[in-house]
């Protein structure tokens, strides 16, 4: 009840610092500490949907489009973003070089994130998607019941919905 109660609070409290590109579902749950970052397009946008939960110190960044799916739980620490930077020696300094959009990321329904999990840009994961802890997802996955895991993330388990149990990937 306490978190619901903090839930409100602050989304009430922050709701007119929110970018209006950032839409938020009223039966979201955002932990004070998320950050979202919409860079200088205005097409851009962040999407969480209707009963997604953000953990603690989450950072979701980007310059096009970022959605969350309906029911979909981002553990602590996570990080997605559709940004890359620019490492042109003939640009100059590094810091002065321009972020480069490299493509939408797309969670679908029902995906959950393990613990300080990494999205990097032009990412889907389909419905029922599992990203276990310290993953970095560097490609996308289709819907249908997939434990992906490790840097680069690989699927290592898929449900067998017949006999009703987790195979080896």
């Amino acid at each position: 009840m306490f978190y619901k109660f903090m839930n409100f609070y602050y989304k009430m409290k922050y709701r007119h610092f929110l970018d209006r590109r950032v839409s938020i579902d009223k039966t979201a749950f955002i932990h004070h500490a998320a950050t979202f970052i919409v860079r200088n397009n205005p097409n851009a946008s962040i999407n969480v949907g209707e009963g997604a939960y953000i953990g603690r110190y989450n950072n979701i960044h980007t310059n096009s489009n970022i959605t969350i799916g309906k029911d979909s739980v981002l553990s602590d620490y996570v990080f997605i973003s559709t940004l890359s930077h620019g490492f042109d020696p003939s640009a100059g300094r590094i810091m002065s070089q321009e972020d480069q959009d490299k493509g939408p990321v797309i969670l679908g329904d029902n995906v959950f994130i393990g613990f300080a999990a990494k999205i990097l840009p032009n990412v889907k994961l389909g419905e029922w998607t599992i990203v276990g802890a310290g993953s970095v997802v560097t490609k996308s996955y289709p819907d249908g019941f997939v434990m992906i895991a490790g840097n680069p993330a690989k699927v290592i388990k898929r449900y067998d919905h017949d006999n009703k149990n987790w195979i080896n990937g």
